[in-house]
């Protein structure tokens, strides 16, 4: 999977070295991961690709630049929900010098394909701390929805924070893949159901 600047593949052992280490130890690339950088060695980052492959349960890819073919990021497809046929997909550009540069974006389109073809997956979903703004871009830009919003989910600096929930549909099981009034229209009648049992 490709785009003109970007490709993903198979995140492989030879990826994991010091460089790698140092993305998820900086703060500013881990602020909105719920990861512990600092006790990743080597040897765990291998066993969780391992386990991945193993179990089925998700899938590993390295974002790299066309030009050069430098690894530059994971890309994330799962936890995968087979019953249901529903996963998570996880982005993060580890290099910061690339970012801000929509490449994010481009990495997030080609693993929604892989998820979809690859994987069937029907419904992709994500969860963005309500602060991290350029995450909500980089989804939106990728095809994503935004179906809602919880209250005070996360503790960021002690302080509460908003979840904002994202998606995304494949068009093999969804009549459409873009930003309705469904999520609306479902909660209003939600709270029209609450209200003939609630005094």
């Amino acid at each position: 999977m490709k785009t003109p600047k970007i490709y993903l593949r198979e995140l492989s052992y030879s990826d994991i070295n010091s460089d790698y280490l140092t993305w998820f130890r900086d703060d500013a690339v881990t602020s909105f991961l719920e990861v512990q950088g600092n006790a990743l060695t080597i040897e765990m980052v291998q066993e969780y690709i391992d386990f991945g492959k193993t179990s089925g349960s998700y899938a590993m890819y390295a974002i790299c630049l066309r030009d050069g073919e430098k690894h530059i990021g994971n890309l994330k497809v799962g936890p995968i929900n087979h019953k249901h046929k529903i996963a998570d997909l996880v982005c993060v550009i580890g290099d910061k010098s690339y970012w801000g540069k929509g490449l994010a974006s481009e990495a997030i389109a080609l693993g929604n394909t892989i998820a979809f073809e690859n994987y069937d997956i029907r419904k992709l979903h994500g969860q963005i701390y309500a602060d991290n703004i350029g995450s909500v871009k980089a989804y939106c830009k990728a095809g994503w929805i935004i179906e809602g919003v919880i209250e005070g989910r996360y503790l960021k600096d002690g302080h509460a924070m908003d979840q904002i929930l994202v998606s995304c549909h494949n068009p093999k099981y969804f009549e459409t893949a873009i930003q309705t009034h469904y999520s609306l229209k479902k909660l209003e009648e939600w709270l029209t159901f609450r209200q003939t049992f609630i005094k």
